[in-house]
């Protein structure tokens, strides 16, 4: 039986990365309600402090006017200004766990279009979906020609 190891820490880089990992493979809709979901979770002073700092910090005023409203911070994440700015913001990668583990990130590679593709996924990204990789046989076929293949004898 294999022992299981205690979970690492995972330091800013890495929740950063992994990010940046879900948001290339998610639809854009499923990507606006993780934003709205993790945004949500923020306490109303956060959401004011998080939507300050990234206004603050992107080269042009967001096209509409930025406000704590959870759908309206996923709206103004489309932009590629705002997340590049987004990632360089202190807290950011506590968001980014946040987004990451989102219950629509998690449906869309649990039951979603995601899961047809979660076996190309990290494997941390398996673990969120609840995924067990396994051989497609799970280990009872050979593949070598003149093997016996679970006491049928091969055609000769």
């Amino acid at each position: 039986m294999k022992k299981r190891r205690a979970p690492q820490p995972i330091g800013d880089d890495e929740l950063i990365a992994r990010y940046a990992h879900v948001l290339g493979n998610v639809p854009v809709s499923v990507a606006d309600r993780a934003y709205a979901a993790a945004f949500a979770k923020l306490v109303p002073s956060q959401r004011e402090a998080l939507v300050e700092e990234l206004s603050r910090e992107l080269p042009v005023a967001p096209p509409a006017e930025a406000s704590a409203d959870p759908q309206a911070f996923a709206v103004l994440m489309r932009d590629l200004y705002a997340r590049a700015a987004f990632v360089h913001l202190r807290g950011a990668a506590a968001f980014a766990a946040e987004f990451v583990t989102s219950p629509p990130v998690v449906a869309y590679f649990t039951t979603g279009t995601g899961s047809v593709s979660i076996d190309q996924q990290p494997p941390w990204l398996q673990e969120l979906a609840h995924h067990e990789t396994a051989p497609l046989d799970a280990g009872r076929m050979h593949h070598r020609r003149g093997v016996d293949t679970n006491g049928i004898a091969p055609a000769g």
